[in-house]
């Protein structure tokens, strides 16, 4: 069974740092924000703004589904968000990125944890992987190699303390029992192929029903329903002109999905809500606007390995939300002294639009 990403994140991961323009850094701009003796660089908070941006603009697609124009970059900056304009939305939410920061770290510090060899590894290997693949991206927009660096230390310190409240002998721990219920109701873990019916002639078509409709009546006389989707595969495969040579030789979970919360947009709408309903081991056909979807439901506690590999990303959807707000909490009492020529020069649309 394909392994779930984790969900748990402070700030999400660095997927793509946005084309800032070019951000050259001055003296009196250099830093952030500070408290204690901790002084943060500004490229933490231009981070940040980038995440918080791209926060912003998947908010407004979903308040504006049958209105992409409104969220056509030209547009973005008229719009609002929780009754403030887009500029200033993002601007205080990266304030609060930083003081999350900072509440984070104090925890840490409080708590007396720290990194080991291990974590360390970790934690290099990934400022070393994204570095490598964005170094020109990150110094064109002023963000160095060691802002990089503490936001990921930060993420790494936010899972530490997330596992102290809600793992295994956490002062919250969360039970098997609550998270395979969780799992259970939340997760549609699936096997599949769809059958493509897109701008084909009454003939073809034909031929594509008649195709499922024998795949669905040997599945459910009990036959092997994975070893069915690779017959059904390499017979469409040879109906496109591909050689027998040619043909794939898949493993067995190959056609094992997991849909979550997170993974239903990927999917046609019509095939998550059937999925919704079906129950363990129940195998059915799926119709969409082009394609017939055969697809089998498995029960999700089947496979405990599989459980167990995903325990950390089911436990994070259960406890995130709850664990953001402590996060929240604590930086309402941190003292913290924030650059406002920094903050200025760093206006969302200043440098996003």
């Amino acid at each position: 069974m394909k392994r779930l990403k984790s969900v748990l994140a402070l700030v999400a991961a660095f997927a793509v740092l946005l084309a800032l323009g070019g951000c050259t850094l001055n003296k009196s701009t250099t830093w952030i924000a500070k408290s204690g003796d901790t002084t943060l660089p500004a490229g933490v908070y231009i981070l940040n703004l980038s995440n918080n941006y791209s926060s912003a603009v998947s908010a407004l697609q979903q308040m504006y589904t049958e209105n992409a124009e409104s969220v056509n970059p030209k547009n973005l900056w008229k719009n609002s968000l929780d009754g403030k304009s887009v500029n200033d939305w993002i601007r205080d939410k990266t304030k609060d990125s930083v003081k999350n920061y900072f509440a984070v770290l104090n925890r840490f510090n409080e708590l007396g944890f720290s990194f080991d060899e291990a974590d360390q590894a970790l934690i290099n290997q990934e400022l070393e992987n994204y570095w490598s693949e964005g170094k020109e991206s990150y110094e064109k927009s002023g963000v160095s190699k060691e802002s990089v660096r503490l936001q990921i230390e930060s993420r790494y310190r936010s899972r530490m303390i997330f596992n102290s409240i809600y793992g295994k002998g956490g002062e919250k721990e969360v039970s098997d029992q609550e998270l395979k219920a969780y799992y259970a109701e939340n997760y549609q873990n699936i096997q599949y192929i769809s059958v493509s019916t897109k701008d084909l002639e009454e003939e073809k078509l034909q031929k594509r029903k008649d195709l499922v409709d024998e795949a669905i009546t040997r599945a459910r006389k009990g036959e092997d329903f994975v070893s069915i989707l690779k017959e059904t595969e390499r017979t469409l495969l040879k109906e496109q002109g591909s050689a027998e040579a040619d043909l794939p030789n898949r493993a067995d979970d190959y056609y094992d999905n997991i849909i979550s919360a997170s993974t239903e947009s990927y999917y046609p709408e019509a095939m998550v809500t059937a999925i919704k309903q079906m129950k363990a081991d129940e195998v059915k056909v799926i119709t969409t606007d082009d394609a017939l979807i055969l697809v089998k439901k498995l029960d999700p506690m089947a496979d405990q390995e599989n459980f167990e590999k995903n325990r950390e990303s089911i436990l994070s959807a259960v406890k995130n939300d709850e664990f953001l707000e402590q996060v929240a909490q604590w930086a309402e009492s941190v003292q913290i002294t924030f650059n406002d020529s920094a903050v200025n020069r760093y206006g969302a649309k200043k440098i996003l639009g």
